[in-house]
């Protein structure tokens, strides 16, 4: 583990266009600036999907399908899961 506090981050975005497919997906990977640490992401399973967030097999690019706001098909199997609070010893 590094001794920095990883107090400020980076993030960079590569914007997906399929061709002839109406689908678009974004790349993303976050870095500490302080010490150039990259962040990986958790609880997302490797690979690529169409219909769901996937990571690159290390881990460190969270790949997720995109669509303009006006197209309602994501939105409408919107739901919401609150994470367990660990509890106090």
């Amino acid at each position: 583990m590094s001794d920095c506090g990883h107090m400020s981050f980076s993030a960079t975005c590569e914007m997906n266009r399929f061709e002839d497919t109406g689908r678009f997906s974004v790349d993303v990977r976050i870095h500490c600036i302080n010490c150039g640490e990259q962040f990986r992401f958790l609880g997302v399973p490797a690979g690529i999907s169409w219909t769901e967030p996937r990571v690159s097999i290390d881990g460190l690019e969270l790949r997720a399908p995109i669509e303009p706001q006006g197209v309602p098909q994501i939105a409408s199997q919107a739901t919401f899961e609150m994470p367990k609070i660990p509890e106090k010893a």
